[in-house]
């Protein structure tokens, strides 16, 4: 009976010693928010976001980058690792919007290896 209570005690050791390896429950705040900022930076990374202004034979592409200043999450269903979320963040966008705005949207986060990521 020792070694059972041995092995039981170690597995739980284990579970508590490796929490990024997968959660029983939705993302927390926290974790919403270091998905969105991992999303964003990779576009950022990736030239940030290109608008053709087009407009009577004259184009100009602007460019602008996302930068996120906070987020809140109001709320998440789903389960199996895949949960939406709708949450609430402000974002700029500079050079086309340097003052925070304030944005409501749902956002799909799957609990990966890498831990809590936004799927697009």
């Amino acid at each position: 009976m020792p070694a059972t209570i041995r092995r039981v005690a170690i597995a739980t050791l284990l579970a508590l010693a490796l929490p990024g390896c997968g959660s029983d429950g939705p993302p927390d705040s926290d974790d919403v928010d270091r998905a969105l900022r991992k999303a964003f930076e990779h576009q950022n990374d990736r030239g940030g976001i290109r608008i053709n202004m087009g407009s009577a034979g004259g184009f100009k592409d602007i460019r602008f980058d996302v930068r996120l200043h906070s987020t809140v999450v109001h709320g998440c269903t789903g389960g199996e690792r895949v949960y939406v979320c709708d949450i609430t963040y402000r974002a700029s966008f500079p050079p086309v919007k340097d003052e925070p705005e304030r944005i409501r949207t749902k956002a799909t986060l799957f609990d990966g290896p890498g831990g809590w990521r936004l799927i697009e």
